[in-house]
């Protein structure tokens, strides 16, 4: 049954930040985004709910994994660090998307990135498979904190819509 809970427990809380930030990003897509000129290694639009839809089933499954496998210390700890990111990537995308704060959004994300690898290094200790699964949740991060510089460059700190 504990692993039950665990299963509901990933899944009910990487869905509701799923929604939560699609909400979010929609409406700067509304507002600011696709009215603006993107960096150059901009994805099309449609690769953004594919890309996260398999990040967030990866993120889903990796931290049941680590929550059935770690000792009671490591568990708190990933369990921790899921919580932080689930609410930094919901911060990034009110801030970056619905707000338009370019600069501030670039410092949440920066934040999200250390919090992702903190990630990768306590669940390799619970379930190496577990750790490698966040690896392209990693790579896309990284990827979106240099989109997000490329915007602060072009844009400044702040988008004004």
């Amino acid at each position: 049954m504990k692993q039950v809970f665990k299963f509901i427990y990933t899944f009910s809380a990487t869905m509701l930040t799923a929604y939560i930030c699609s909400v979010f990003t929609q409406s700067g897509i509304r507002e600011w985004y696709n009215a603006v000129e993107k960096p150059f290694l901009t994805p099309p639009n449609i690769v953004f709910p594919i890309a996260w839809s398999i990040l967030y089933v990866l993120i889903m499954i990796s931290t049941f994994m680590v929550l059935r496998d770690a000792d009671s210390f490591n568990r708190k700890k990933a369990n921790n660090l899921f919580i932080v990111q689930l609410f930094l990537q919901i911060l990034w995308c009110f801030t970056f998307f619905t707000q338009g704060h370019l600069g501030l959004g670039f410092a949440i994300i920066l934040l999200l990135d250390m919090s992702v690898f903190a990630m990768i290094v306590v669940y390799a200790k619970a379930n190496k498979l577990a750790s490698y699964m966040l690896y392209p949740y990693y790579w896309w991060l990284l990827f979106a904190s240099f989109m997000n510089f490329n915007f602060v460059y072009k844009y400044g700190l702040v988008m004004v819509f």
